[in-house]
């Protein structure tokens, strides 16, 4: 029985460490997608997406894990919760890959038409993503339900940011510059962050349940 219990915490943990691990994956694409975007530089723009194939397999392999314990030691309460947010927290992780890509997407059309001043606005939504995203990646590796309330209550800050710069990007093309295309991407790239944003406090909610099994969404 002893070796059967160490076995299941062995599996708990590599869980565990799986899904971490694919959440650094999935916010160093958006990174490296910001990066590529302010920096001129499409080769890293062309690596997110590129690799994002790793970040999808990544999540498969959550899954069969997930799975695997499940069918193997039928976890019950908490562990049950445990593995089933975690294969939650996995998909939201993977749909952060997938805005890390759209972004990636229009920041190369940004910078193939030419230097565009307004890129810079970017940063204030995009610095409060990370920090978010971030908050609810730790609160899952330490299990810490105080800090995925903080993250769920950061989106409010993210919002106000993105609908401001929404005003401010929709302004400038109703200035008609003649940089309307470029204008509408770097929205296309707030709307994207926004969401991310939104993906961590899915993720926070998880961890809410996971802890507490208290479902909160939609509160």
């Amino acid at each position: 029985m002893a070796h059967i219990l160490k076995n299941y915490d062995e599996e708990l943990s590599a869980l565990k460490d799986s899904v971490v691990e694919m959440g650094t994956m999935s916010l160093t694409a958006v990174e490296k997608a910001i990066k590529g975007l302010a920096d001129g530089n499409r080769d890293l723009c062309y690596d997110v997406i590129d690799e994002d194939e790793k970040i999808d397999q990544r999540e498969k392999d959550v899954d069969e894990q997930g799975m695997s314990i499940l069918m193997r030691f039928n976890p019950v309460a908490s562990d049950l919760r445990n593995v089933l947010s975690s294969i939650n927290i996995c998909r939201s992780l993977e749909r952060i890959g997938d805005h890390a890509v759209n972004i990636a997407k229009r920041a190369r059309k940004v910078l193939k038409a030419g230097d565009l001043d307004e890129v810079r606005l970017i940063d204030p939504l995009y610095l409060e993503a990370r920090k978010i995203v971030s908050a609810a990646l730790t609160a899952y590796s330490d299990v810490d339900e105080e800090m995925a309330l903080a993250v769920i209550k950061m989106d409010h800050k993210i919002d106000e940011l993105h609908k401001a710069l929404g005003k401010s990007l929709s302004h400038k093309i109703a200035e008609g510059n003649g940089n309307t295309e470029s204008l509408l991407n770097v929205i296309f790239i707030s709307r994207s962050i926004e969401r991310i944003g939104d993906l961590a406090v899915n993720i926070a909610e998880d961890i809410v349940f996971m802890t507490s099994a208290e479902d909160i969404r939609h509160q």
